[in-house]
C-alpha cells in the first residue's frame, strides 16, 4: 500500500539505534529504558513527503522529531508515523 501524506505532513518510520547494556544502580536494580529521561526524541527515516513545496526534507533523509509528535499507524505490519512539517527538529546529514 502506498501512502502520500498531504499538504505539510512527512511520513517517517523510526530507525531503530543499537541497543544498549543495561544500566544497573549500585544496589543491583536493573533500569529499563522506560526509566531513562534521556530519550524525548526519536530518530526516523523519511518515507514520503506532503504536496506543498516548503517542506525541507527529500524521501531518504533521518531526522530528529519529538517522540510525543505525530500520528501513529501500521500499513503492512510497519509502524510509521505521520508528522506536520513544524514537527522535524533536525535533518542528520
Amino acid at each position: 500500500m502506498d501512502i502520500k501524506p498531504l499538504g505539510r505532513r512527512v511520513l517517517v518510520q523510526e530507525v531503530e539505534e543499537p541497543e544498549e547494556e543495561e544500566e544497573v544502580t549500585e544496589g543491583g536494580i536493573v533500569l529499563p529504558d522506560s526509566a531513562k529521561d534521556e530519550d524525548n526524541y526519536i530518530r526516523a527515516e523519511v518515507l514520503a513527503v506532503g504536496t506543498d513545496d516548503s517542506i525541507e526534507v527529500d524521501v531518504g533523509d533521518e531526522v530528529i522529531l519529538s517522540s510525543f509528535s505525530g500520528t501513529e499507524i501500521e500499513v503492512d505490519q510497519k509502524e510509521m508515523k505521520i508528522i506536520k512539517n513544524k514537527d522535524i527538529l533536525a535533518k542528520i546529514e
